[in-house]
């Protein structure tokens, strides 16, 4: 696997934090994407591929499909609630751009809510997205970074600028578990003032946003426990869940696997791994 990332250029943030490109031959058909704290803006260079969505609202026993999306050539992935899953092409080759979970309004007026938990095509929001495409079919790293921000400072709005409270929220909430009744007196806000201006900015409540963080941290440090580590235990170390079936709870929600089944299939490849978990097969 090839796999190269830089900055955002200034001017882009605080809204983009990173530019990444990858290519590889993936490690297995199938890869469990599990949700973390910002979205992805992204243009495939390979070959056409899908993504499906575990179906939330059907009951269990339900003969209904989960929802794929075809992904061939840009498209744009909001704050998850939950875990994708990738079906490969044979050789994987995208570039992208780390947006904060307040990043989308800067280039639309459109409200964020409408994409979060969502997978759509990148035209709908940036359109003019999939002409990049082909110049970049044979780009290495620093062509393709240069033509991605070229294309996004193009697409900022001129006006816009990020509420101050929102920035230091989103900062708070994704590195550290703090309630939100707390962090709303450290901001000299009320509560619901802060869930209002994240549900205006994000697209998302502060709460939602916090689980999904928390359960972002606790991965990336399970990846790198040894191996024979006892996962109800050794996890319930990692992050503010206050007994072994809450963090089943948490795990089953956000991943589709219990801790032990993650471990399992982390340790097994590498804990560069943790939340992009490669599978043989489509399961939970």
């Amino acid at each position: 696997m090839f796999y190269e990332e830089c900055p955002a250029p200034p001017i882009l943030q605080p809204f983009v934090t990173r530019l990444w490109f990858v290519r590889a031959q993936p490690q297995a058909r199938y890869e469990k994407i599990l949700p973390g704290p910002e979205a992805h803006l992204i243009l495939n260079l390979s070959d056409p591929y899908r993504l499906i969505s575990p179906s939330e609202s059907s009951p269990a026993g339900s003969t209904e499909q989960p929802k794929a999306t075809e992904v061939s050539t840009g498209f744009y992935a909001g704050l998850q609630r939950s875990y994708l899953i990738s079906e490969n092409p044979d050789q994987l080759f995208n570039v992208g751009a780390r947006l904060t979970p307040y990043g989308l309004a800067a280039f639309t007026s459109q409200p964020p809510s409408g994409f979060q938990n969502r997978v759509v095509d990148a035209e709908s929001i940036f359109p003019g997205f999939s002409e990049l495409r082909s110049p970049l079919t044979r780009a290495e790293p620093e062509q393709a970074f240069t033509a991605l921000s070229t294309f996004l400072q193009q697409r900022l709005r001129p006006s816009y600028r990020a509420d101050p409270r929102v920035v230091k929220a989103a900062e708070i909430l994704a590195r550290e578990d703090v309630e939100i009744g707390v962090l709303a007196a450290e901001l000299g806000i009320s509560t619901s003032t802060l869930e209002r201006i994240v549900m205006r900015d994000c697209g998302t409540t502060a709460k939602a946003y916090s689980d999904v963080c928390r359960f972002n941290r606790i991965v990336n440090q399970a990846a790198a426990l040894p191996k024979g580590a006892v996962p109800g235990r050794d996890l319930l170390h990692l992050a503010d869940y206050y007994d072994q079936p809450h963090l089943i709870r948490s795990f089953r929600r956000f991943s589709g696997f219990t801790p032990t089944e993650y471990l399992q299939v982390v340790q097994s490849y590498g804990a560069e791994y943790a939340t992009f978990v490669p599978l043989e097969q489509v399961t939970g």
